[in-house]
């Protein structure tokens, strides 16, 4: 168990790192023909915005030195909101969950589940 725990913590890293490239330039803009128009119109709302991208590499970045360092219950909860957005503007917004352009979103959230329910002791103070 010891071992998937390291496994996932370095594939969640990996997922993290993508909004944080996206958001400093080193991966292209995202262009229309990736969406459907209402998705497309939801994505540049985000992009005009000017601060949600940045605000989201910066979560991004908090999450990976948490997950680095092994506070994966605070990096789950932190987390957790990114994910959920990210899949129900797949599920609701653009083509669904069942295409390539969820194919990080799904991993992302199954990843956070799975350190959500692993840490469930520790959020009793939560409730």
């Amino acid at each position: 168990m010891k071992i998937l725990r390291i496994v996932l913590r370095v594939l969640i890293c990996l997922l993290l790192v993508t909004p944080i490239l996206g958001a400093t330039g080193v991966f292209p803009a995202p262009t229309a023909d990736l969406y459907t128009p209402s998705g497309w119109a939801f994505m540049s709302a985000l992009l005009n915005s000017g601060y949600l991208m940045p605000l989201i590499a910066i979560l991004c970045s908090v999450c990976i030195v948490l997950f680095a360092i092994g506070r994966t219950a605070l990096a789950a909860i932190l987390v957790t909101p990114l994910a959920v957005n990210v899949i129900c503007f797949h599920a609701f917004v653009d083509t669904g969950l069942i295409s390539p352009s969820a194919s990080l979103g799904i991993p992302l959230m199954l990843i956070t589940l799975f350190f959500l329910w692993d840490n469930r002791k520790k959020y009793k103070t939560l409730w």
